[in-house]
């Protein structure tokens, strides 16, 4: 990838960032509509401007940029599906369980993580009743703090607590979980969609994930 790209980000995301925590959200705006006029479909800018939206009090224009992403992500995460696919060729079911088990993440609670779910049980020489549902509650191994996020950002809120006290469950010590899950009970208790936290969320999770 460009050096020229992947440095203008870098900063961009940073500034953005920046210009949030002090309530400059015109200007954090201004440089998302600056990016997106360079390139139209950065998905960076587009969160930033719904991470503004939100704070500024317009949480269904936030909310529609936030389905948008999911869309996005949940597309790109079919590469996860294709890379299981070709370790499971050449013999490589480890690997193909991982990959398959990311992309379920990605598509926590749908068809997709369903069909994808039955390979990963039948690479584990499990038995499977024939069209039953996926719940990745039913498996130890895949309850994860990733998993209730995506819970949490589909509004199941009932099923975020019902993982992430799993979670606990198996590692009382995990400080990512414990302070997770006193977000969600809050969340299944009030009923609403963390628009503003989410969006917080994934845009400081693309700071930590930049390249160098």
């Amino acid at each position: 990838m460009d050096e020229t790209y992947l440095e203008d980000r870098r900063l961009f995301l940073s500034d953005a960032v920046a210009d949030m925590d002090k309530g400059r959200f015109d200007a954090a705006i201004a440089s998302s509509d600056a990016r997106l006029k360079l390139l139209p479909g950065d998905m960076d800018a587009h969160l930033v401007r719904a991470s503004c939206l939100a704070r500024m009090g317009n949480p269904a224009e936030a909310e529609e940029i936030l389905k948008q992403w999911d869309a996005v992500v949940r597309e790109q995460s079919q590469a996860y599906e294709i890379l299981g696919d070709a370790y499971h060729r050449a013999g490589m079911d480890e690997e193909a369980i991982r990959s398959y088990r990311r992309f379920m993440e990605l598509n926590a609670g749908s068809d997709a993580a369903g069909r994808v779910s039955g390979k990963t049980v039948s690479l584990q020489d499990a038995d499977i009743k024939e069209g039953e549902a996926f719940e990745p509650a039913t498996s130890d191994d895949f309850h994860t703090v990733t998993l209730a996020r995506m819970y949490v950002k589909q509004g199941h809120f009932r099923k975020a607590g019902d993982v992430i006290d799993k979670t606990l469950e198996k590692d009382p010590e995990n400080s990512e979980a414990r302070e997770y899950a006193g977000r969600v009970h809050r969340l299944i208790e009030k009923g609403w969609k963390p628009v503003v936290d989410e969006l917080d969320r994934w845009l400081r999770e693309l700071q930590k994930r930049k390249s160098p």
